[in-house]
């Protein structure tokens, strides 16, 4: 992990992001905020729900702060997303990185989705 990015919110978009979920390197999470109902019709490979308030006191079970996470949320002005990064930061999350865009860019650009497990 590059230093001069820690402590930082960063965004990205839904090919760089659909590249690391290929290769996974270094370790990162993809943290859905979506609301249980937006969930249900489909979601992002090997991403887990949690909302800023899932945020609160611990980081998600199996990461260290070293972990990068990326949040996605529904889109662009889905406040959801900023919250929860900000939740991750607070918990000393080093690297933590927004999907520009959300899950409506993600469809957009026809990136690949899965059925929600939460369905």
């Amino acid at each position: 992990m590059d230093p001069h990015y820690d402590g930082v919110i960063f965004k990205t978009h839904p090919a760089e992001l659909y590249r690391r979920i290929q290769f996974a390197h270094p370790p990162f999470l993809v943290i859905d905020v979506r609301s249980a109902a937006e969930r249900s019709k489909s979601r992002i490979e090997g991403s887990i729900a949690l909302g800023a308030s899932d945020l609160a006191e611990a980081l998600p079970e199996g990461s260290t702060p070293g972990t990068e996470f990326v949040v996605v949320g529904v889109d662009q002005y889905d406040e959801e997303i900023r919250r929860a990064a900000q939740s991750l930061r607070a918990l000393g999350a080093l690297r933590v990185v927004e999907l520009a865009g959300g899950m409506f860019e993600w469809q957009a650009e026809r990136m690949p989705l899965e059925a929600s497990a939460d369905s």
